[in-house]
């Protein structure tokens, strides 16, 4: 098994990683090639991605609406990139989406086009887009900026990017682990003009038409975050 892909099965087990540079997953083929070349077998590396999609299929979307309606939870981020850093005070008045990603997950590798095609569209009618990094592997070790860098240029993210290093105890935790269990921690919020949360999509992927059947539903999703998106831009 590749170093990459053991640090994503230890931290979401709770293991301890390493402190080596970390690859930053590219996307499902990627990540794919990484476990076959470390040894695990073609039809085992299937199987293991079969039942992530299968769990991403089966997610509880409406995993987060108890907060809906609850004004967002100020920023308390440990670095930004791509940006001075930004308050929620500062973005009153504009729409705001907010995901949370890391480098070793294949459904933030996947969605990523997704955030720089909402980036793109969306942006010149006034959404702001925030990429959120949060460790998994090697989460206990000390705020490593030039890691995230690394990992924020492998996915090609240009809009404003914060850190959330101590996110266990930090703005996710504020924002999302405070309440029932989660599905996932990639999760994506939606907030109106005055930084209010109106829509939750409770994490994993999301992400146009790819042609792939096992990704029929991170389509659907994609759509639903855009008619949102547009909804709160035109109130």
């Amino acid at each position: 098994m590749s170093r990459s892909i053991l640090m994503f099965l230890l931290a979401c087990s709770g293991g301890t990683a390493f402190s080596e540079e970390i690859e930053t997953v590219r996307s499902w083929d990627h990540y794919r090639e990484l476990m076959i070349v470390d040894g695990t077998s073609a039809a085992e590396s299937d199987a293991r991605i079969a039942g992530m999609l299968s769990s991403l299929r089966s997610m509880d979307r409406s995993a987060g609406s108890d907060r809906i309606g609850v004004p967002a939870p100020s920023f308390e981020f440990d670095g930004w990139l791509n940006s001075e850093p930004l308050s929620l005070e500062d973005l009153r008045g504009q729409v705001v989406l907010v995901r949370w990603w890391t480098e070793t997950c294949p459904f933030c590798a996947s969605s990523a086009p997704a955030l720089r095609a909402i980036d793109e569209q969306y942006s010149p009618l006034g959404l702001i887009v925030i990429g959120v990094y949060h460790p998994k592997a090697d989460r206990d070790g000390p705020l490593d900026a030039a890691r995230v860098e690394r990992a924020v240029a492998a996915r090609e993210l240009d809009f404003p990017i914060a850190i959330d290093w101590d996110w266990r105890n930090g703005t996710l935790k504020d924002w999302w682990l405070t309440g029932p269990d989660r599905p996932a921690t990639s999760v994506t919020f939606l907030l109106d003009k005055s930084g209010v949360i109106q829509f939750v999509h409770p994490g994993m992927e999301y992400h146009d038409p790819n042609g792939s059947e096992g990704h029929a539903m991170c389509a659907v999703d994609m759509a639903g975050i855009r008619s949102e998106i547009e909804r709160l831009l035109a109130e």
